[in-house]
């Protein structure tokens, strides 16, 4: 089953500005759908390909990219006979799937687009950080795009419902409430946050609407996401582990700050490379601490705070239960029924961080300390720029809130603050130059 996705079109700027000259690398965590995503752009714009699996190609084929490179029509011509596929000049596209398993391939690459005989388009997990590629000359001829899991958006899609789509932007745009819709877009909402966005499990839901067997394939990319852990070489796999693991517990405390004392009294030293090596796998989603928001964002961050945020809502769904059966699995029910409680407010959190993501946003959020009192004077879950203008975005999970700290942040810094939003359980509304979106508005920011 092939889903639409919002990357395709960014996959065709590749092939209409940037091939032949450069490879596009589709960069994601494990299970995103990147080879699913090769495949049909393969079969939709070219007149062949060759989809080349690292992970089953024989050692022939391999040796082709390390000992034939000078001889390329020899190269090809190897290549057509055993895929038993003609290549076509300009016309055909070479798929190297899975390349961080055999980093010579990447490197060949260099060579291949010197020749722009073919398109080339590379699929790659942890490609960046893998020591197999310690020694390699990596070819500064790549487009890479980052390949995220579903948004809500695309799950709409995938469950055909695109007019209810089309009246969340419209209302969205004019700020209009969606009345009667509302509870029936909330159903769906709640839906796409245990089922989540990575294609497999949206695939099974598709088909079955049955989340017993959805979680199961969760649960299998959770354990696929630990043996990839436990084979990894970089960093220390049980702190790797713990950060993984710790995920839901540190999200479920009010301010959802990480805090890494709370695994074995762990410090930022030792744990430094083990969350480097999660946020560049995609695996998570790190939010940075910023100190002030009135200058670019990457300048004033607060290197020892973050936030810890799975990559996909969904699997922090099923990581929060791991190794039970999913009817025990009491998100589920909270979230179906539309009975979040504060500590569950980490799933909503989460789904914004994972739309803002989607969106092309770096996850920032501000918090300030009386470090006397040692109590949060002010904090804003996360923060975008807009037209030069930091753009504060509160989400409230429970029905009973305060908006404190917003008030508080646009007094602080009034001449740099834009729109200020609060993402909540209700419909559209404007009070008092502050908007107020449902939840599952976050992909439209």
């Amino acid at each position: 089953m092939e889903f639409k996705r919002k990357i395709y079109e960014k996959m065709i700027k590749w092939k209409d500005e940037y091939a032949p000259n450069y490879a596009l690398f589709l960069k994601g965590a494990r299970r995103v759908g990147k080879s699913t995503l090769a495949l049909k752009f393969a079969k939709e714009e070219y007149k062949s390909y060759i989809e080349i699996r690292f992970d089953k190609a024989p050692n022939e084929i391999k040796d082709l990219f390390i000992n034939s490179l000078e001889d390329l029509d020899s190269f090809f011509n190897k290549l057509q006979v055993h895929y038993k596929t003609r290549l076509y000049n300009r016309e055909s596209l070479i798929i190297l799937d899975e390349i961080q398993l055999f980093p010579k391939a990447r490197q060949a690459l260099k060579t291949l687009l010197e020749d722009k005989r073919y398109d080339y388009i590379e699929t790659g997990s942890l490609a960046s950080i893998t020591k197999k590629s310690k020694d390699i000359l990596i070819p500064s001829e790549e487009y890479t795009i980052e390949v995220l899991p579903m948004d809500f958006e695309e799950f709409m899609w995938a469950i055909n419902d695109d007019i209810t789509l089309d009246i969340i932007k419209e209302h969205y745009n004019k700020l209009k409430p969606l009345g009667k819709i509302y509870k029936d877009v909330m159903k769906r909402f709640r839906e796409y946050l245990l089922v989540g966005g990575m294609p497999q499990a949206v695939v099974e839901y598709v088909t079955s609407k049955d989340f017993g067997k959805v979680d199961i394939i969760k649960q299998n990319i959770l354990n696929l996401y630990e043996n990839d852990i436990d084979n990894q070489e970089e960093e220390n796999t049980t702190y790797v582990k713990n950060i993984l693991m710790h995920i839901p517990s540190e999200l479920s405390k009010h301010d959802k700050q990480f805090v890494l004392s709370h695994i074995n009294n762990a410090r930022q030293r030792e744990y430094k490379g083990s969350i480097k090596w999660l946020n560049e796998s995609m695996i998570v989603n790190i939010a940075e601490s910023i100190s002030d928001p009135s200058v670019a964002f990457n300048l004033s961050t607060i290197g020892s705070a973050f936030k810890c945020y799975m990559g996909d809502t969904g699997l922090l769904v099923s990581l929060a239960y791991k190794n039970n059966d999913y009817l025990e699995n009491e998100l589920y029910k909270t979230i179906l029924f539309d009975k979040l409680h504060i500590n569950e407010g980490m799933i909503i959190e989460n789904a914004v961080a994972q739309a803002l993501k989607a969106n092309g946003y770096n996850i920032y959020y501000y918090k300030k300390v009386d470090k006397e009192l040692k109590t949060t004077i002010m904090k804003i879950d996360f923060l975008i720029r807009h037209n030069n203008k930091v753009c504060p975005i509160e989400v409230k999970s429970s029905n009973n809130y305060t908006i404190s700290s917003l008030q508080k942040f646009k007094e602080t810094f009034n001449k740099k603050i834009g729109t200020l939003y609060v993402l909540h359980n209700g419909d559209i509304k404007t009070e008092n130059n502050i908007i107020y979106l449902p939840y599952f508005m976050a992909f439209c920011l």
